[in-house]
């Protein structure tokens, strides 16, 4: 079956005639198109069409059966049919001017395609332009009240079929239309479903970050989010809400259930002509989360919270044992669910019960004695976090986990006697080296610097190019090279790069996204040496905090880490530092002083371990301590270079 190609516009038109896409290329598919409410369909022409009849009927010898179909089913009862060229149309010029005047209509605009081609722009939700090519035989449906508007393309010749409801009218409403009833009802039709479509991806991500902290393991774990719009406001906004017996790591947008305002029932599935947001069923989820009735009641009582994390966590759990109110004050991480600097965070616990929706009722209790609260504890269970949006609630569940841990810490050691006060002195920060101190200079400079290389080639295909292109179009600027926006380019410049190890930004960031492709599909695996998981446990048994600074990207630091083959070291490491966070390289000292300012240590209570002089030296000039590591594969250090040695992270 034939289609229509259709790509986002760039934003300067010179000649309106021209494709004028945007550099590089982003295709916009069918799918995407009747998430705007545009439809298509292809019919190759039946006969032969006068060039003008105002109006126009089927006589014999055209018959076409499936436009037949079309206009009957969508109720078509006038057609005529129009020839737009420079002999056919008076005032030609004028008139494409006037079509290309960016305009609504207070009904579908409909146009078959008979001979010739010509281009309609239409606006996406995000006020977006999207160019549509139609040639012979696209029928093409927008709806009433999408900015849009219409140019000839260079051929300068279209011969086409307008179909409309009623009597016709053909009076455009140019923008600013946006107070206008059509255009009200447009926004009201599809803004909603594209919030929809966000916030599916948005909960997916949230609940796998979950499950990567360890926070929603087996299959538990529930997220809610209220589908708002201008519309239904926040009060009638449908719900997603995650399913029950799903596993968080193979969450999927279609598992997610939509459920109405207030009743909690399920919403009717659409037909298969809706747009896609709400065309998504439920493909393996048998029933909504257990939670389902503790987010409608949060929901029914705070106006403000539009997102609730449900988590099951160990610190959560430790955390609420024999209090009835967990208050914590004095940490920056506060701020995260809304509690200014010098406030007090207060997160109320109730006791917890054999089913969820049995918590209700406590939870009702604790809501209206705590009113402003940002999360609630459940004994023995876990977390609701609230949030005004998915990306806060997500925020609040991070920093809530945080302090949680960090309440744990603090209470161990309150009672904890004189040997461990003897092990936590020294150094407050212990900041790692990655390659050659507590990986293998074999496994980066042997697999993953070539993984990269060859993965690539076929990541490159199917990417959107337009960060990642900017970023190296950047360091060319830099580093006074010419760069052309292409896949060719890229891809050239980033064997390059990586074959001259160029330790810049562009690359890094690149090789971080290839990396964690690898990661996931099991196709790469971080190695440490021996002793590098027995030493983090060690110092962070200790109180010590551990940290990363490596040249490559802190995205890639973290992945190395998580996907080793001791296992994930991730509960280890506090923060993960690259030359672009520490502002620095490095061999520059900014860069160490930088770090124990985000530490928030003096230079002198932190350790860096590395490999490499140069590094130590810097670390030394910025007030830190530094160690050398010996390691097998390691380059050989110059005589009497002044730091201690090790052979072993065990042994600093």
């Amino acid at each position: 079956m034939a289609t229509i190609e259709a790509w986002y516009m760039a934003n300067a038109v010179v000649d309106q005639t021209a494709e004028n896409r945007t550099e590089p290329n982003h295709p916009v598919t069918i799918s995407d198109l009747r998430d705007l409410g545009v439809i298509h369909w292809h019919i190759p022409p039946v006969g032969d069409y006068p060039a003008k009849a105002v109006p126009w009927e089927p006589k014999d010898g055209i018959q076409d059966k499936q436009l037949a179909a079309i206009r009957e089913s969508r109720g078509y009862n006038y057609a005529d049919i129009i020839t737009c060229s420079e002999e056919c149309l008076p005032d030609y010029h004028n008139k494409l001017k006037a079509f290309f005047e960016e305009h609504i209509h207070s009904d579908e605009e409909v146009r078959y395609i008979l001979k010739g081609s010509g281009y309609f722009d239409v606006r996406d939700l995000k006020d977006r332009w999207i160019r549509i090519r139609l040639s012979a035989g696209d029928l093409i449906v927008l709806p009433e009240g999408i900015y849009h508007r219409f140019t000839m393309d260079t051929k300068n010749f279209t011969h086409a079929m307008r179909l409309f409801k009623g009597v016709p009218v053909w009076t455009p409403i140019n923008r600013p239309a946006d107070t206008h009833l059509s255009r009200e009802r447009y926004l009201q039709r599809f803004q909603p479903l594209e919030e929809e479509l966000s916030l599916r991806s948005t909960i997916v991500s949230c609940l796998r970050g979950f499950f990567a902290q360890g926070w929603c393991l087996g299959s538990s774990g529930a997220m809610a989010c209220r589908v708002t719009s201008k519309a239904s406001g926040v009060v009638n906004a449908p719900v997603l809400v995650t399913p029950s017996g799903v596993p968080k790591e193979q969450l999927q947008e279609e598992d997610l259930f939509l459920l109405a305002a207030g009743s909690g029932e399920l919403l009717k599935l659409p037909t298969k002509s809706a747009p896609k947001a709400a065309r998504l069923t439920v493909s393996r989820a048998a029933k909504v989360s257990d939670s389902a009735a503790v987010f409608q009641a949060v929901f029914e009582r705070r106006s403000d919270v539009t997102a609730i994390c449900h988590i099951h966590s160990v610190p959560a759990i430790v955390a609420a044992e024999n209090k009835e109110v967990l208050r914590i004050r004095d940490s920056e991480m506060i701020k995260g669910l809304g509690v200014s600097g010098d406030g007090v965070l207060v997160v109320p616990i109730i006791d917890n019960k054999a089913t969820e929706p049995d918590l209700v009722p406590d939870l009702i209790r604790a809501l209206q004695r705590y009113p402003s609260c940002p999360a609630v504890l459940v004994r023995d269970h876990g977390a609701y976090v609230f949030g005004s949006s998915a990306e806060k609630a997500k925020i609040a569940t991070e920093c809530l986990g945080f302090l949680l841990d960090l309440e744990i810490r603090r209470s161990r050691e309150e009672v904890v006697e004189a040997p461990r006060k003897r092990l936590r002195r020294g150094p407050a920060v212990v900041l790692l080296d990655v390659e050659g101190t507590t990986t293998p200079i074999s496994f980066v400079k042997e697999k993953l610097f070539p993984y990269a290389a060859t993965a690539v080639d076929s990541w490159i295909q199917t990417a959107n190019l337009a960060d990642v292109a900017k970023e190296f179009e950047k360091q060319c600027k830099e580093d006074q090279v010419p760069f052309i926006w292409s896949k060719e380019e890229v891809l050239r410049l980033t064997k390059e790069w990586i074959a001259k190890d160029r330790k810049v930004p562009a690359l890094k960031d690149l090789q971080g996204k290839l990396w964690k492709a690898g990661y996931e599909k099991g196709e790469l695996k971080g190695e440490m040496f021996e002793d590098t998981p027995e030493a983090m446990a060690a110092w962070v048994a200790a109180g010590k905090r551990v940290a990363i600074f490596s040249s490559g990207s802190r995205e890639a630091q973290r992945l190395i880490y998580q996907y080793s083959d001791k296992g994930d070291l991730t509960s280890y490491l506090s923060a993960y530092f690259d030359p672009k966070s520490a502002q620095a390289s490095k061999q520059e000292a900014k860069a160490y002083e930088e770090i124990a300012l985000s530490m928030g240590i003096n230079p002198s209570e932190g350790l860096f371990c590395t490999d490499v002089l140069g590094e130590a030296q810097a670390a030394r000039k910025a007030g830190w301590q530094a160690v050398l590591l010996k390691r097998p594969g390691n380059a050989p250090l110059p005589e009497s270079h002044g730091f201690r040695e090790a052979t072993s992270l065990l042994d600093v």
